[in-house]
């Protein structure tokens, strides 16, 4: 499914479709959640983080009230659906390390922490993946649907469109100082809210010049991705905590052991998004913002000369 707007078209109208083909897609997954669960869910979840990231973009026209509405509402939607979300993240981390470390413990303290907790994602999950579990959410996603047409979008221009993706790399730029800074959790994983917010961005405005924009939007979301590891890493690292329930007995006894390798992968991992975040947030805002705004003019004007 295509995550762009066309140049052709009249902002409102492209926003609205591509929201419509996001929130259609959301529904599709979840009703055929019996033949995945875990992939409908994240899949699902990822419909509904670019719808939100199309309301940003366009977020000045919508005006505080409406933009709020809609994105608390896709928001919660989320959350719904988030609730197996960490234990299944904990067992594709564990494995991931239990691959990065090899060698570095025995094999069976790894064989024992993935089936403690693939033991705990199934009792997280419960028992079926049929869509009526996800009836309620399913409803609610239909309503956000019909809401579209109704959103106030008719001050919507290109101009709106250039401040929104500005904002995001300015709130990215931000959120990178602070989080070299002070490279906590907490700190990472906003940052990479608002990676992702350009990478989206990127992919909404990438017709644009697709040689230039597509490879930044790769850029930006191989950065969301590394800081999404490192998230998953401290999710898994709390399960590990001292003060967390028993896991099985080899596991227990290599607590610490267990979460020195996680600190080390964690390092390596805010190393790499370190250094590519100094590249991608390299350009000043004004500069990054007056080559946006002429890329997206010029793109506009081929488009009317060839209707």
């Amino acid at each position: 499914m295509s995550y762009r707007l066309s140049f052709a078209d009249p902002v409102p109208n492209g926003v609205r479709q591509c929201a419509r083909e996001q929130l259609a897609d959301a529904v599709e997954r979840l009703e055929r959640a019996s033949e995945d669960s875990v992939k409908a869910v994240h899949e699902a979840r990822k419909d509904l983080k670019k719808t939100r990231a199309l309301l940003r973009l366009v977020r000045p026209a919508l005006g505080r009230s409406a933009y709020r509405l809609e994105n608390d509402a896709l928001r919660d939607i989320g959350l719904a659906l988030s609730g197996a979300r960490d234990a299944d993240v904990r067992v594709a981390t564990a494995q991931k390390l239990a691959e990065q470390a090899a060698g570095r413990l025995p094999a069976d303290v790894f064989d024992a922490l993935r089936e403690a907790l693939v033991a705990q994602a199934a009792a997280a999950n419960g028992e079926g993946g049929d869509a009526g579990r996800f009836a309620p959410v399913i409803e609610r996603l239909h309503a956000a649907e019909l809401r579209i047409e109704a959103w106030p979008l008719d001050a919507a221009d290109w101009d709106t469109v250039v401040a929104g993706i500005t904002r995001a790399y300015v709130r990215g730029r931000e959120a990178f100082a602070v989080a070299r800074a002070a490279p906590e959790p907490e700190l990472l994983h906003a940052w990479r809210k608002r990676a992702k917010d350009l990478w989206y961005h990127q992919r909404l405005l990438g017709p644009a010049w697709p040689d230039l924009l597509e490879a930044q939007a790769e850029a930006a979301h191989g950065l969301s991705e590394l800081l999404g590891d490192d998230h998953d890493l401290a999710v898994l690292d709390e399960r590990l905590a001292d003060d967390a329930p028993p896991l099985a007995p080899v596991v227990d006894a290599q607590r610490a052991e267990l979460r020195a390798l996680i600190a080390h992968r964690s390092g390596e991992l805010c190393a790499e998004a370190f250094r590519l975040g100094r590249r991608i947030y390299a350009e000043p805002p004004k500069a990054f913002t007056r080559r946006l705004a002429r890329y997206i003019e010029l793109a506009v004007d081929e488009a009317r000369a060839g209707a």
